[in-house]
């Protein structure tokens, strides 16, 4: 409602500015794609301003960072699960039922869900494609150790992307 008071440039640059905020919860939220939040965000905000302040090299430089963010998840995630013995069948496994699970528990219990669904739902998917595969059960779990170590350290690289990204944002937002 507050958004038709305003000129449509600061209505561009509020939205950009709760995007971004967005975005950095969605660093948190597996099944929400934070990085990628941050930039559209800052993207917008930039087109209010005419990209005065906030032009194509920082942008570019920040659509980079997002790519680097989203490969080291993935690879992070992948290298601890293969670390634990897992196939790469497993690595589809986990990432299949973390994205079923946290699509099943968004619609439940919002945002809390979907990460616990995330978590939840791959670390299911390993022990159940580690059981088929191996069928033993502590090799399973140890698989899906590995794979939670791999989530967690996935999840602190891409906060330091984020991190990166709301600097260059602010840094070029504020000259």
């Amino acid at each position: 409602m507050i958004l038709f008071w305003l000129s449509p440039q600061d209505a561009a640059q509020a939205l950009g500015v709760a995007l971004i905020a967005i975005g950095i919860v969605g660093v948190f939220i597996p099944v929400l794609p934070g990085p990628l939040m941050i930039w559209i965000g800052a993207l917008v905000w930039a087109s209010g301003d005419g990209f005065q302040r906030i032009g194509w090299p920082a942008l570019l430089a920040m659509g980079l960072i997002v790519v680097a963010a989203w490969g080291s998840n993935l690879a992070m995630t992948a290298y601890f699960t293969r670390r634990g013995s897992a196939s790469w069948k497993t690595v589809a496994g986990a990432i299949v039922g973390g994205v079923a699970g946290g699509a099943l528990l968004t619609f439940g219990i919002p945002l809390i869900g979907s990460v616990i669904g995330a978590v939840v739902g791959g670390v299911l998917g390993v022990l159940i494609v580690e059981l088929l595969r191996q069928r033993r059960l502590r090799l399973a779990l140890r698989s899906g150790r590995q794979y939670l170590v791999g989530c967690v350290f996935g999840q602190m690289v891409e906060l330091l992307f984020a991190l990166m990204m709301l600097l260059i944002f602010i840094w070029q937002a504020m000259r």
